[in-house]
């Protein structure tokens, strides 16, 4: 044994960053479509868990029974007594007896608890969930907002239109905007369908595939005007290496041609030609094969300028590049008008659908802006005459794609003003207003003042909306008008998610409102009440509600950045409460236009005065107090009081359509590395997994949808993530609960781990000897190269302090030899 000082020159201190990788997921059997249901990825809260280790017993009776513990203990006492005798050799049957019985016990609750990722919503009482939510927001929020600058109540006012169908979500549906021409406002002339030149100007996404690889893929149709226009998208040649089409590009109809429904469409190469023989092929043009990719955000320019401009010449521009040619020799190419007797005009622009039907007699275009859906749906009322729908209507191109910032212009647009619009918002005039337009609301509309711009979605959420029929319950409906993104009366009252649609969908020139058709917030029979059902059951139990609430998603196109300031109207610049702007400002109450604020929600002034949650307002939904308190969660199917049950229990008016991620710190250590969360819902609630959403942090503690291949809008807020509290919050109430039916979260965590490193020399001459009795004096081994006579083995150390007391000791995992030549360094970390 010898004694060697240590000195600072010997020590080193230094820390490892380590990151450790984490996945974890869950799933319900409502997503077995699509993933495995079950949890994987969560943590052992104690590391030797296994399911053989058993509870130690002070005494017999800590077993699982008397009979078991009585003879699991006769078995134990059998085979110490026969150890102890001389005479008996074997003890097995006993020895065995006794551990099968050992085994046969089940193993302890204790060892198999695990630790998961918690995911939550705010609670429809004040209960710990809700609790959570206050913490997060009012404590976490304000003292984490220094570094990460979106760490605010609201989200990003940047959506698209999303068009999807399958199996669960139904197809005959379409975005109706009106187009009144003779049958109301303006005689012989259709606002929405240039004539002498034109410009379609759009994104899109082909975000959908085919359901499965022998499928068809039905061309979808984004623009239609009856016998004036109509835009597609239809498949190319490409495959992917799923089997699916992943190459695509987009079908012009124009005039008569555009009565030709899309699918009866023949495409060999560059050439266009009809199905139907009896029809006039002579205006079908399509973009090269495989312009467009899948999942894949494209800006779409479709041109032409008249018979004298260009010569006649149009052309698809696609990503800022002049794709194709086509040439057109009429003076013009939109036939809105209709001369023959009882054949109706083109009162209506069809988006994310083509219009099948005869337009003629008592089916005319403008009977879907009769006056039931004018009162039913907020629309304009073309003519009190037509009282129905159109009852020869087929809607059977539904589009399968994402699709945003919409624009017709009637002029021909150059490169540059292309190039322009894909990168930003359209030009701003706050006074803008186009001469001539009937129904259009400069005082509200912020119209953009670009030159011949006729018709703009881009689509912003706006404080207004038409007065129309607006749900209270699954149930029951008043009249009025929404300022927010969901239904307040829906959310505080009974806790369902239903988004206000027509808040999301205004045309900016003209201010009018589409009908959504298909799309509609639909109502229960009252015949079904009282079964028990949350709100939500209801509300998803209709198709219409299904794909209305994923119509408008969040926008992952980090291509281009809107124009804000279109939301603007007049000389309104501040965000004052109960003011046009009041729904876009940030958490200090300053205007912020990029942001949908989610705090003052519903105001609190005329609730009743209880003074805690839980008081006799809501331990007697049955008694005299019911009519006025009205539906509850509990029971959703009572007629609409005059109290909006969950805020009047929290006192909490901001958003509860929000969905919280609690992750320990068990599966990170100091905290998440940014820039590494990706949170995937893999089946958007109503969707029946067709829809999928994958979110990622920008590494500022911003979360932003990232699911296209190409650029992502990282700016885009749809939730936060708290990288030194494990937190991660999704607002966008445009993502129905997000990860009701199947989530998936993968990150890195950041782990500091603290070295201490002592390099302790072993010099010659040291180390030669052992005061091990059993010491020997040998060679090290037998090779003929061997010249030592003798070595020691090392096999660890001890530290001592000044005093000479171990303070820590190392074994070494094999024995070291030690010839009296050999000098070593033995370098010895220590983690803390």
């Amino acid at each position: 044994m010898s004694i060697i000082k240590i000195t600072p020159d010997n020590i080193e201190n230094y820390t490892i960053l380590a990151n450790p990788r984490r996945t974890f997921s869950s799933a319900s059997n409502a997503a077995a479509n699509v993933v495995s249901s079950g949890i994987t990825g969560s943590l052992p809260l104690f590391p030797d868990g296994s399911s053989t280790t058993k509870d130690v017993f002070k005494d017999v009776n800590g077993f699982t029974s008397s009979s078991d513990a009585e003879q699991i203990e006769l078995h134990r006492l059998a085979a110490s007594d026969w150890g102890k005798l001389d005479y008996v050799t074997n003890i097995y049957h006993s020895v065995n007896a006794y551990m099968s019985g050992v085994n046969f016990l089940p193993s302890s609750s204790m060892f198999s608890k695990r630790q998961n990722v918690i995911r939550f919503e705010p609670g429809a009482k004040f209960n710990p969930d809700f609790l959570r939510k206050k913490a997060v927001k009012d404590s976490l929020f304000p003292y984490y907002r220094h570094a990460y600058p979106s760490l605010q109540y609201s989200y990003t006012n940047y959506h698209s239109l999303n068009f999807v169908t399958c199996s669960y979500l139904s197809s005959d549906t379409a975005l109706i905007y009106p187009a009144g021409t003779g049958t109301v406002a303006l005689e012989n002339t259709n606002f929405y369908a240039p004539s002498s030149s034109f410009t379609f100007d759009f994104y899109i996404n082909p975000r959908y595939a085919q359901e499965s690889i022998n499928a068809e893929f039905t061309a979808g149709t984004i623009f239609h005007m009856s016998s004036s226009y109509a835009i597609s998208l239809v498949t190319g040649t490409s495959r992917g290496l799923d089997g699916k089409s992943d190459g695509y590009r987009l079908l012009l109809q124009l005039s008569q041609s555009a009565e030709i429904p899309p699918s009866k469409v023949a495409i060999s190469g560059d050439t266009v030609t009809s199905t139907q023989p009896t029809t006039d092929a002579g205006f079908l043009f399509v973009s090269p094969d495989n312009s467009l990719k899948r999942n894949t955000w494209h800006h779409v320019a479709i041109r032409w300028g008249g018979q004298y401009t260009q010569d006649g010449t149009g052309s698809f521009v696609i990503d800022g590049k002049e794709k194709s040619k086509f040439v057109i020799t009429s003076a013009s190419v939109m036939a809105p008008i209709q001369t023959a007797p009882n054949q109706h005009d083109s009162d209506a622009l069809f988006i994310g659908n083509f219009y099948e039907g005869s337009n003629y007699g008592t089916n005319p275009i403008a009977g879907f802006f009769n006056p039931t859906a004018a009162t039913e749906f907020g629309v304009i009322e073309f003519n009190p005459n037509i009282t129905a729908d159109p009852t020869d209507v087929q809607l059977r191109h539904p589009l399968n794609a994402e699709v945003h910032d919409l624009k017709i212009f009637n002029s021909y647009r150059s490169i540059n003003q292309i190039l322009t619009s894909s990168k930003q918002g359209l030009g701003y005039d706050p006074y803008y207003n186009q001469a001539g337009v009937t129904g259009s609301q400069p005082s509200l509309s912020g119209s953009s003042g670009e030159e011949g711009l006729l018709f703009y979605v881009p689509p912003f959420f706006t404080k207004q909306s038409p007065k129309r029929y607006v749900n209270q319950t699954p149930f029951f409906y008043a009249t009025g008008t929404t300022e927010d993104p969901f239904n307040v009366a829906m959310s505080f009252g009974i806790g369902g998610h239903e988004l206000n649609l027509p808040n999301f969908t205004r045309e900016f020139v003209r201010g009018f409102y589409p009908r959504p058709y298909g799309l509609e917030a639909a109502r229960v029979d009252t015949s079904t009440a009282g079964s028990g059902q949350t709100a939500n059951y209801w509300i998803y139990e209709s198709g219409s509600n299904r794909k209305r609430n994923i119509t408008v998603l969040p926008c992952d196109n980090g291509r281009f950045y809107p124009n804000f300031r279109t939301l603007l109207s007049g000389n309104m610049t501040t965000a004052k409460s109960g003011s046009i702007l009041d729904k876009f400002r940030n958490d200090f109450a300053g205007l912020d236009l990029s942001r949908i604020d989610l705090n003052e929600m519903v105001s609190t002034s005329s609730l009743p005065g209880a003074s805690a949650p839980g008081d006799n307002l809501t331990k007697f939904p049955d008694g005299l107090l019911a009519p006025i308190i009205g539906p509850t969660p509990e029971d959703p199917g009572v007629s609409p009081g005059n109290i909006l049950t969950i805020l009047q229990r929290t006192k909490d008016p901001s958003s509860n359509e929000v969905v919280f991620f609690d992750i320990s710190n068990m599966f990170y250590g100091d905290q998440i590395k940014p820039q590494s969360v990706v949170l995937k819902d893999m089946s958007v609630t109503g969707s029946n997994g067709r829809v999928q959403m994958t979110l990622k942090d920008d590494g500022y503690g911003n979360l932003y949808r990232a699911d296209s291949e190409s650029e992502h809008a990282k700016w885009a807020s749809v939730g936060n993530v708290i990288y030194e509290e494990g937190i991660l919050i999704i607002k966008s109430p445009n993502i129905p609960l997000f990860g009701s039916d199947a989530w998936e979260l993968t990150f890195e965590g950041q782990k500091n781990i603290h070295v201490l490193e002592v390099s302790v020399p072993v010099s010659k001459g040291i180390f030669n000897s052992s005061s091990n009795p059993t010491f020997q004096k040998l060679i090290p081994n037998s090779y003929p190269n061997e010249t030592a006579d003798s070595f020691v083995y090392l096999t660890g150390m001890q530290f001592h302090d000044e005093n000479l007391n171990v303070v820590s000791r190392v074994n070494f995992s094999q024995p070291a030899i030690k010839r009296e030549g050999d000098k070593y360094t033995i370098r010895v970390r220590m983690d803390y």
